[in-house]
């Protein structure tokens, strides 16, 4: 059962990215607008993308912890440590 609070967390990261992408695309269309209001805005969106980037990595730190050895889930290999390919 705690897969599931850890994919709810997942989901409702997902959807504040893609909120924030959206606010984004609105600031990007109004980068010739200048006015203290959409500084402020500018400025607070930037923070906000950070914070979500330290929440993502985060959320990728304990999901690499639930992989540790004893799990049930199997360990990823990287490319790197595939055996190279002789010939063709």
């Amino acid at each position: 059962m705690t897969d599931a609070p850890r994919g709810q967390r997942r989901e409702l990261l997902h959807e504040l990215r893609n909120r924030l992408n959206v606010m984004g695309f609105a600031l990007y269309a109004l980068r010739n607008e200048t006015s203290k209001p959409l500084e402020t805005l500018r400025t607070a969106h930037q923070s906000a993308v950070e914070l979500l980037n330290q929440l993502g990595e985060a959320e990728r730190a304990l999901q690499q912890a639930g992989e540790r050895p004893g799990d049930t889930a199997p360990a990823k290999t990287p490319i790197s440590d595939w055996p190279a390919r002789s010939g063709g």
